[in-house]
C-alpha cells in the first residue's frame, strides 16, 4: 500500500518580509527628509557626497533614481520636472530661511546707516522678514497710492535684497495709515492703505518678474498702530508700509507655492535667469553710480554673464550638480 504523501505546510507569515522592508525603507526615507530640513546650504555638497556613498546609487539629491524611487526623486511630489537642486533648498530648509532672514536684516541696517535706505528697518518675528518702510512722503503723497520715483528707487533697493534670497516665498504687503480721516479719492483709510499694498506689489511683479502666485496685498487702515499718540510724530510712525517675507512652516501642502513647483524644469530656470539678469542690471546701475573710477577697478559682470548668479550661493551649486548629472 503506497505511503500517503504528507501535505507541505504553508507559510503565512511570508508576508512580513515584505512588510519588514517596507517600514525599513519608510524609516529611512523620514531620516533623510529630516536631515534635509535641518540642513545648511554650505553642509549641502557634504550630505550629498554622503548619501551617496551610503545608497551607492545617484543622489536622491540629483534627482536621479533614489532608493525607493523608479525614477522620480522621493522629494518630488508635484511634477516629474520639478526643479530638485539647491534652490530647492529654500523650500524645505528652516536653517537656510532662518540664515538668510538675518543677511537680509543686517545689509537693511547697514544700508539705513548709510542714507541709502532711510526709513527702512527690519525685523524678524513669527511671520518671518518683516521689512518696515516708514512713509515720511516717500513713498506716497498725502491721500494718494501712486508710487514716487523715489519710492520706486527705495523698494528697488529693497526687491533685490528679497529676490536674491528668495525666490519660492510667500511675500505679504501691508499697508497702515494714521487715524486722520481721508479726503479725496479714497471714501476711508481702509481703502487708502489697501491700494496703496496693491501698488507696491504690483511693482515688485513688475520690476523683478515675482511669480504672482506668491504676492499678497492687505490694507490694515490705522486699526494696527506703532504708536498710540496723537502728535505728528506718532501719527508718522503709523504711516507705513510692511513687506513681510513669510516663513515656510506657515505654508499650507495646496498653497500657491505648488504652481512654481509644477514648472516644467527650463520654465523654472527662465524665471529665475530673468530675476538675476534684473539684480545684475541693479547693481551694475549702483556701480555706475559711484564713479568711473569704481567701475573700471570692480569686477563687474559683462553682457554675456548677466544671466549667470556667480556670486549666489543657489546657483553655485546648481551648476555643481548639473555636472555631476552629466559625468554619470
Amino acid at each position: 500500500m503506497a505511503k500517503k504523501k504528507q501535505e507541505e505546510h504553508e507559510n503565512l507569515e511570508r508576508w512580513m518580509v515584505s512588510y519588514a522592508d517596507f517600514m525599513t525603507l519608510l524609516f529611512a526615507t523620514f531620516v533623510v527628509l529630516y536631515a534635509l530640513s535641518q540642513i545648511n546650504v554650505n553642509e549641502f555638497k557634504k550630505v550629498e557626497e554622503s548619501l551617496k556613498k551610503a545608497f551607492s546609487v545617484q543622489s536622491i539629491l540629483d534627482g536621479g533614481s533614489g532608493v525607493m524611487s523608479s525614477g522620480n526623486s522621493v522629494l518630488d511630489t508635484s511634477s516629474a520636472d520639478s526643479m530638485i537642486d539647491s534652490l530647492f533648498m529654500e523650500y524645505i530648509s528652516p536653517r537656510y530661511e532662518q540664515e538668510s532672514y538675518e543677511k537680509i536684516k543686517k545689509e537693511v541696517e547697514d544700508l539705513a546707516k548709510s542714507g541709502e535706505l532711510n526709513g527702512v528697518s527690519a525685523t524678524i518675528d513669527e511671520r518671518g522678514l518683516v521689512i518696515t518702510i516708514t512713509d515720511k512722503n516717500i513713498l506716497f503723497q498725502s491721500g494718494s497710492a501712486e508710487l514716487s520715483p523715489q519710492a520706486k528707487k527705495l523698494l528697488e533697493k529693497v526687491g533685490k535684497l528679497i529676490v536674491e534670497k528668495f525666490a519660492l516665498h510667500l511675500i505679504r504687503v501691508e499697508g497702515h495709515t494714521d487715524s486722520v480721516p481721508v479726503s479725496g479719492k479714497y471714501p476711508s483709510n481702509w481703502e487708502l492703505s489697501s491700494a496703496r499694498a496693491s501698488s507696491i506689489v504690483r511693482y515688485l511683479i513688475d520690476r523683478f518678474h515675482i511669480l504672482p502666485d506668491l504676492m499678497s496685498a492687505v490694507g490694515y487702515a490705522d486699526t494696527r498702530p506703532v504708536d498710540t499718540k496723537k502728535d505728528a510724530a506718532s501719527l508718522a510712525k503709523n504711516r507705513r508700509v510692511e513687506i513681510v517675507v513669510q516663513r515656510n512652516q506657515n505654508k499650507t501642502l495646496d498653497h500657491y507655492q505648488n504652481t512654481f513647483m509644477k514648472m516644467d524644469k527650463t520654465e523654472q530656470q527662465r524665471r529665475r535667469n530673468e530675476q538675476i539678469k534684473i539684480i545684475r542690471e541693479i547693481e551694475n546701475k549702483e556701480i555706475e553710480s559711484l564713479g568711473e573710477d569704481v567701475k573700471h577697478s570692480s569686477d563687474m559682470s559683462t553682457d554675456s554673464e548677466v544671466y549667470e548668479e556667480t556670486s549666489n550661493e543657489f546657483l553655485n551649486e546648481s551648476k555643481r550638480i548639473e555636472k555631476l548629472k552629466s559625468s554619470n
